[in-house]
Order: C-alpha cells, then structure tokens, then sequence
C-alpha cells in the first residue's frame, strides 16, 4: 500500500507501462510515420492514434551489412512516381502535395490542359484518369503512379491538318463551342469521358456529363451541338458542321526565303501574372529587327527570328531589355 492508502505498482506492471508508453504516439506522430515509410500499423481508440508496432527500415547491402548511408532516400513529404501521359512514362519526383496540373506543366513542360479557377469548380484542367474525367488542379500526383493512363487533349490528335482532328475536337472547331478557349480542352476531354460510355446522350445526359465544367463565355448552345455533332459521327453517321473548314492549298511554287529562319522556345525566369500579358508581349516583341514571329504564355515563349539578323543570344538579350529574361 502507499502512503495514500492507494496500490503501489509492482516492478512487472511498471514495466509494462512503459513498454505500452513507448508504443503510444499522437496522431500527428502517426501521419508523419506513416509519411516516411515507417512499417506502422495502428488503431484510433480513445481519440488517440495507438501503434501496435513500429519497424524503423535498416537498408542493408548486398554483403547482409547495414549501409551507412542511403543517398536515394527522399524526405517525408517527396515521392518518386512513374506517371503514364498521353503513352508516355516519366519518372518524377513530385511534392506530396503537388497536383497533377502543376507536374505536367512545371516539371515535364507539358501545357496540355489550362489552368482555370484551380479551385476544382470549373473543369478547364480536365483530363482522363483511366477514362475518367478528374480535375488535373487537385488530384495529387503522388496518388499517381500505380499503372493509371493519363491522358490529355494532345492523345485524341491522330494526324495534321482537320483530318487528323478527333471527331470531338473537330465539332468543337467547326461548330463554334468555344469563344476564349480557356475552358475548351476541359469540355473536350469530358466530351470523350462521356461518349465512351454513352455513344448517344440525351440533352439532360450531356448537361449531367458536363456538370463539371464551367463556360464563363457561355457558349453552352454551341457546345451542346458540338457534342451531339461528334456523337453521330463517331456513331458513323454523316454530319455537316455550321462552318466548313477552311482549306488552303498552295499554288505555284513558292519562293525560296531569302533569309534562315530559326525557331526556339524559351522559358521565362519569372513567369508572366496572368494571360493578359501575353498579346502585349508578342506584339511588342514582333516589333523587334530581325523577329519574323512569336507566340507564348505564361511561362514560355517560342520565338522566329531572322538568322542573317540575330543569334540566339541576341534573342534573349532582346526578351532580357523587355523586362522578360528566360533561361
């Protein structure tokens, strides 16, 4: 008894306690095990996260010894993913907060979708995750990398010119479904999620499989028959668009230039604020002696110059005296 008349614990159930402290974590403590690769498994009771047991990985060599040192390991919050896109395997290294929009466009340089409201709520980042529509600003890419199939607008391609467009792309061209085109490439790739399982959608079925995506244009008129067009041909019917497509053939033979063009991308140290910026750019960069062309967005710009005129480095040095300096 102890000196309060209570029960004084013997050496084996004080033992036992602290074999039992030694197994209790908070739930914090849980997430960030977890996080690192620790072999945890565990039970919520009580409010509390309890470990059953906690197994600290030993990397060993090839000869059965520990090793020292393991210089491929990455921090808690990083994981190397094998994401497919478009048929295409990358090995990545991604935060484990990054989304899927941030590693195509950041990392792979990959600008297949558009980012919207990065919120979720508009749909113009949509792509194909094994078929189904998600929104590329949300889903993390470190969910990624178990085999799915990605895929974005620039896999439904299948040639130049308008024959090479898919039937989906080319109703959204020829039948006006779009107006500034920051939320065309969602509608489309939610388009093909849609008629991949409903060959022939009803109008409230298309409104339903669209309900994700978001036109602040509001060409919804268009866009419904955009999808009803694409729909009958990939059925195999004969469609006609509300424009005919615009074919220019050339005629006679043209001109050797007098001058080699060449043509590079450029990525901006410091990305452009918004895509507002973009036309005045261009346009002041067009301007320049010795540029024939140029287009861009907020990150990079693809610039056509004059080789008799300008070098490369005398193209950087113009896009450096704009304020806009690319690596």
């Amino acid at each position: 008894m102890g000196e309060a008349g209570g029960h004084t614990p013997s050496q084996a159930e004080q033992k036992s306690f602290a074999e039992r402290a030694k197994l209790t974590v908070t739930r914090r403590d849980f997430l960030i095990g977890a996080g690192a690769g620790a072999v945890t498994a565990g039970v919520v009771l009580g409010g509390a996260a309890v470990a059953t047991k906690a197994i600290s990985p030993s990397p060993s060599t090839s000869s059965g010894g520990t090793a020292t040192a393991n210089l491929s390991a990455l921090p808690a919050t990083m994981r190397r993913v094998e994401l497919k896109i478009d048929g295409v395997t990358h090995n990545v290294v991604v935060d484990n907060r990054e989304s899927l929009w941030e590693t195509m466009n950041f990392q792979l340089g990959l600008s297949n979708s558009n980012l919207g409201c990065d919120r979720a709520q508009c749909g113009a980042c949509a792509v194909l995750v094994d078929g189904k529509a998600v929104n590329g600003c949300t889903v993390l890419s470190a969910r990624l990398g178990r085999g799915q199939e990605i895929k974005t607008v620039a896999s439904l391609t299948t040639g130049p010119g308008v024959a090479g467009l898919h039937p989906i792309q080319r109703a959204f061209w020829l039948d006006g479904g779009f107006q500034c085109g920051i939320c065309t490439r969602g509608f489309i790739m939610s388009t093909v999620s849609l008629l991949a399982v409903n060959p022939k959608p009803s109008a409230v079925q298309i409104a339903e499989g669209l309900s994700g995506n978001i036109c602040r244009c509001g060409e919804y008129a268009k866009i419904f028959t955009a999808v009803n067009t694409a729909a009958a041909e990939m059925r195999g019917e004969k469609v006609t668009h509300l424009a005919a497509p615009i074919v220019v053939e050339a005629t006679g033979v043209e001109a050797a230039p007098t001058a080699q063009a060449l043509s590079k991308e450029f990525t901006f140290v410091n990305p452009l604020g918004t895509i507002e910026d973009v036309d005045p750019l261009v346009a002041a960069l067009k301007l320049k002696t010795g540029i024939l062309d140029a287009s861009a967005s907020e990150r990079t710009v693809t610039v056509k110059w004059d080789s008799s005129k300008l070098n490369e480095q005398q193209v950087r040095d113009i896009l450096a005296g704009m304020g806009k300096a690319v690596r």
